[in-house]
């Protein structure tokens, strides 16, 4: 316990982390009433954004056309019928089915499905404070069919004005090591930068997870993924997660799995804020269209299990796996002639088009003799994929890592759980929440949980701050 200090900064809400869950928290947190509420941001001013600035897609439930066109940009709300394309909605049991079916079992179903049903109104209330979205470039089979307009940087430039705009205050350079509980009850935070040490009334953790952090990688997802690339930023070190577990909070989720993709093999070791059109150009997503094989020549994924958009993470787990952490996506000239595979994959300097499956093994080091029977088993099988017309298009693909999956246990309000009940004045959203997925992961449901547990921490953390002074909170929806 902590007595206090007379230096220390006060303020009823205090968000750690500045990606799309905390702003949404700390939206939702000044229009519940909160007069004073920082944002506390380990990276720079000029670096700031996080991984959910290099993103572009939230699923959420929709139904009718009308639901769309309001979201879209003005230049584009006459188009709706042409980007939905024939589509007229996307229920909350769908989404629901799609998300459980590849999440794998160990996860929270109660969390899921609320969030799921929180999805439509959290979409409409990001609409409401200036977001928008625009159609989808290219899209494969099954992707949602409208996008953040300007991606994940425009979408975080919004949260930052609006937030701002608002009357909240973001530190930057300032990273959290810890916090306590003071005699009164508040929570002491303490780190390096400007902002600290600061005292609020209540905390929400919105930091992510440990996917920066060399050694907590390999101890919790093994030792090859002690030097995978990341497809994020470098500035989630897992610091306020490893916190908030030493402070008391239950944990949730698979801790020894992450969220992973198929990448170029260009990708550098992370990525920052800013490079969303680079880290979009390297994603390798178009592998239902062809074969994916390893060094040895062996098939070792079912690459028509389901959209790309719910089996990418499967894929990107998998190469990890594979001899030398490598694999290579093969498609023949049916494919790259009818334009169906991403721009991304023609200017690729690493991949070969070549005349024949055996000069791309002899050019890329793969086992030709495996490989020329795996094409023979798959032609004579049932599938109705062949790989017969050349030229012969050969993509090499390594994993890419984006975020991890161990975290706290969350309410349906956000309220971070101790001892199986809610902290008084602790929540959390985003990736430092557990028990959202397990093995596989459905494309634009981790912006869509920010904001759903971001805008419930907000609100919840208002509440408490403004009831704890003896004030009456403006009205809110906090759980689902």
């Amino acid at each position: 316990m902590h007595s206090g200090q007379n230096d220390v900064a006060e303020r009823q809400v205090v968000v750690v982390g500045a990606g799309n869950a905390g702003l949404c928290a700390g939206i939702a947190a000044l229009q519940a009433g909160a007069t004073s509420v920082s944002v506390l941001e380990a990276a720079p001013k000029e670096l700031r954004g996080g991984n959910s600035s290099l993103t572009r897609t939230m699923r959420f439930s929709w139904q009718g056309s009308p639901f769309i066109a309001a979201l879209l940009r003005e230049a584009d709300k006459d188009r709706v019928e042409e980007i939905l394309d024939g589509r007229s909605g996307y229920s909350d049991e769908q989404y629901a089915a799609d998300w459980l079916r590849v999440c794998g079992d160990q996860v929270d179903v109660a969390l899921i499905e609320s969030i799921v049903r929180r999805s439509t109104e959290t979409i409409t209330w990001m609409r409401d404070f200036g977001q928008r979205w625009a159609p989808r470039p290219t899209p494969l089979p099954g992707d949602v069919p409208i996008v953040l307009d300007g991606g994940g940087q425009s979408l975080q430039d919004r949260n930052f004005a609006r937030f701002e705009q608002l009357g909240g205050t973001v530190f930057y350079d300032s990273a959290v090591t810890g916090f306590e509980k003071t005699a009164d009850g508040r929570y002491l935070v303490h780190g390096s930068g400007p902002a600290f040490p600061v005292i609020a009334d209540a905390l929400v953790l919105a930091s992510a997870g440990f996917e920066a952090n060399t050694g907590l990688r390999e101890r919790h997802l093994g030792e090859e993924w002690r030097d995978v690339k990341l497809r994020g930023v470098p500035f989630n070190e897992g610091a306020p997660l490893a916190a908030a577990v030493e402070f008391g909070a239950d944990t949730a989720g698979n801790w020894e799995k992450c969220h992973t993709t198929p990448q170029g093999i260009e990708l550098p070791d992370y990525m920052l804020p800013g490079q969303m059109h680079k880290s979009h150009g390297l994603a390798r997503y178009a592998f239902p269209l062809g074969v994916v094989v390893n060094r040895e020549g062996r098939r070792f994924f079912d690459e028509d299990g389901g959209y790309s958009n719910l089996t990418y993470v499967t894929l990107g787990q998998k190469i990890q796996e594979q001899p030398g952490r490598i694999a290579f996506q093969i498609f023949d000239d049916k494919v790259v002639s009818a334009g169906s595979l991403p721009n991304g994959y023609l200017g690729d300097p690493a991949s070969v088009t070549v005349s024949s499956i055996e000069e791309g093994a002899r050019r890329l080091g793969i086992d030709a003799a495996n490989l020329a029977a795996e094409i023979e088993r798959l032609h004579s099988g049932s599938t109705e994929k062949r790989l017969d017309t050349p030229p012969f298009l050969f993509v090499p693909v390594v994993c890419g890592l984006t975020f991890t999956y161990g975290g706290l246990s969350v309410s349906p309000g956000a309220e971070v759980r101790g001892g199986g009940e809610p902290i008084d004045g602790l929540y959390a959203a985003g990736v430092i929440v557990g028990g959202l997925y397990d093995q596989g992961y459905p494309g634009g449901t981790g912006l869509m949980a920010g904001a759903v547990l971001g805008r419930a921490a907000g609100t919840s953390a208002a509440r408490h701050s403004i009831r704890s002074r003896g004030g009456e909170a403006r009205v809110g929806t906090v759980a689902g």
